[in-house]
């Protein structure tokens, strides 16, 4: 269902007001130099643009780095009004930077194709809803759970946080059950059963429930096989895949990068000497 159809976007606000003080706390940053964030401008009206989020997604810190809402918002400002294919391979994080990212996609004035190119976990799996068109290979992994964070303060802090992310969870279980059908209590199951190791899909099953719109083949570029540049991607989030992951890596061993090659040795021959004398006795010879 496309995004415009669902009137969610004023329930998310208090968790955007959120991740916006969290960003607000910080110095400013440009988003080019984020780790895991690029955009590819769009070389036409027609074309989209390309957004990459392919790292953790959080609010940038001096302890942590992550991509943040206020990054996506500055990549989409600079993409301008238009499409843009958005391709994640992440493995989620922060759930309020996450809501307001998803929330800058849904109301970017221009059609969001969303490509999960690898991992779309915990919050990445709330951002990947903001597509008008969402995609995935049949060996990628999705996975869902209830909103998490980690606040800092004191008692009264903690007690508005923890009805935050109720109202957050309950807000994210609308919305699969809006794109996919089912009723809001089979996704809070869905979300909770396994507490917070979540329920994980392949990119298949999350298109047999309607998650994903469609299964993308990957024919193309330097990756010509769908299992191989899956591997790719999922090999560097080893750390939180479920063991369906972990044992489609094993079966698909990434390779190791192969060295650069050593710079071939040139012999530089001798620097002439030349004088003014011999130039001149040169240049009158070739003239006579």
């Amino acid at each position: 269902m496309n995004k415009r159809q669902r009137g969610f976007i004023s329930a998310l606000a208090p968790a955007i007001d959120f991740a916006r003080q969290q960003c607000q706390a910080l110095p400013a940053r440009d988003f080019h130099d984020v780790t895991g964030l690029a955009l590819h401008s769009r070389t036409s009206a027609q074309t989209p643009a390309e957004l990459l989020i392919y790292g953790p997604i959080m609010s940038a810190s001096f302890w942590e780095d992550g991509i943040s809402s206020a990054d996506v918002a500055a990549a989409l400002k600079e993409a301008g009004p238009g499409p843009v294919h958005v391709r994640i391979n992440s493995p989620g994080g922060d759930v309020f930077q996450g809501t307001a990212i998803h929330t800058a996609l849904a109301t970017h004035p221009g059609v969001i194709t969303v490509d999960v190119d690898g991992l779309a976990a915990s919050a990445a799996s709330f951002i990947m809803l903001a597509g008008d068109v969402i995609r995935a290979p049949k060996s990628a992994f999705i996975m869902i759970h209830d909103a998490m964070t980690q606040p800092y303060g004191n008692a009264k802090t903690l007690r508005k946080a923890a009805d935050l992310l109720d109202k957050v969870s309950a807000t994210m279980a609308e919305m699969y059950a809006d794109r996919c059908g089912e009723d809001i209590e089979h996704w809070r199951e869905a979300m909770t059963v396994n507490e917070e190791d979540g329920t994980w899909y392949t990119g298949t099953e999350a298109h047999e429930i309607g998650l994903v719109d469609e299964i993308l083949a990957i024919t193309a570029g330097e990756d010509p096989d769908e299992e191989g540049y899956v591997a790719r991607r999922l090999d560097g989030w080893r750390s939180v895949l479920p063991a369906p992951a972990l044992a489609f890596l094993e079966q698909h061993p990434v390779p190791e990068p192969k060295p650069e090659p050593e710079p071939e040795e040139t012999t530089t021959p001798p620097a002439v000497a030349w004088d003014s004398t011999q130039f001149l006795d040169i240049m009158k010879g070739a003239f006579q």
